[in-house]
């Protein structure tokens, strides 16, 4: 493993507080520069700005949800019950992902024009 690789995974384990670098990380190593860029771009995007990494990780799980990504959803889950999100809660946040993306599904079907802009 090239140095920057382990400052990176040393990085990742710290950053999620977990012992071992996940799968999904060990598999973009296999091309250090795209796991470098990876990495920049999920920090960047979780850090700073308006929204606390709570909400954004319930983004994250949405997105994970509607991407049919078993792996994500399950990290991310994972990640917002140790944010504190009791089972009810993530049942509750599963609820709207699911009548949303049925929702957009059901207008995308209809090619319905836009009438609520914000």
């Amino acid at each position: 493993m090239t140095t920057p690789v382990k400052a990176i995974f040393d990085e990742i384990k710290q950053t999620l507080q977990v012992p071992f670098v996940p799968q999904l990380f060990r598999a973009l190593a296999t091309d250090p520069a795209r796991l470098a860029s990876t990495w920049a771009a999920l920090k960047a995007a979780m850090t700073g700005g308006t929204l606390d990494v709570r909400s954004k990780t319930m983004v994250a799980f949405a997105v994970a949800v509607i991407a049919h990504s078993p792996y994500l959803r399950s990290a991310h889950a994972a990640a917002l019950k140790r944010f504190g999100l009791t089972d009810t809660e993530l049942e509750e946040l599963l609820r709207v992902i699911t009548v949303t993306g049925e929702l957009a599904t059901y207008a995308n079907g209809l090619d319905l024009t836009p009438d609520l802009a914000g």
